[in-house]
């Protein structure tokens, strides 16, 4: 019983044999009227996926959001420590203006140690009454798991 807990707790940490693989990077994404949770997710080496939960998209008044995105990472250095990322996502809101919105995303992240920090651009479409706009932008800084 003790090895199949011990297993479980290694697995549920991810812990990988390649110090260098990034696993997950988990942390904030804020801009300037924008604070959002960032959670990213490695299914490889170059194929992420990102999920983001808080405050976005800025408006008069303040919406509660959550979305979901592909990305993919091109390595612009080997050790994976600068990587610049494409991809698509979706994004739902509600408050003031409820809406459901999808885009491109554009980033680019640098890792030191066990650090990420980045600058991304979403520029997002939502629809609700009428197609609206929204050129979402942000940093964002998180944990790095190996």
């Amino acid at each position: 019983m003790r090895i199949i807990l011990i297993m479980a707790l290694f697995g549920f940490l991810q812990l990988p044999l390649n110090a260098q693989k990034v696993v997950s990077l988990i942390g904030a994404r804020a801009s300037i009227e924008t604070l959002e949770f960032s959670s990213k997710f490695s299914l490889d080496k170059f194929n992420y996926i990102e999920g983001t939960v808080g405050v976005v998209t800025p408006q008069p008044e303040y919406t509660i959001g959550a979305g979901a995105a592909y990305h993919r990472h091109v390595l612009l250095k080997e050790d994976e420590s600068i990587q610049f990322y494409y991809g698509f996502g979706v994004k739902g809101v509600i408050g003031d203006a409820s809406a459901l919105g999808m885009g491109p995303q554009l980033g680019i992240l640098a890792i030191y140690k066990k650090i990420n920090i980045g600058l991304d651009l979403l520029p997002t479409y939502f629809f609700n009454d009428a197609l609206e706009f929204r050129p979402l932008f942000g940093i964002h800084l998180r944990y790095v798991n190996y």
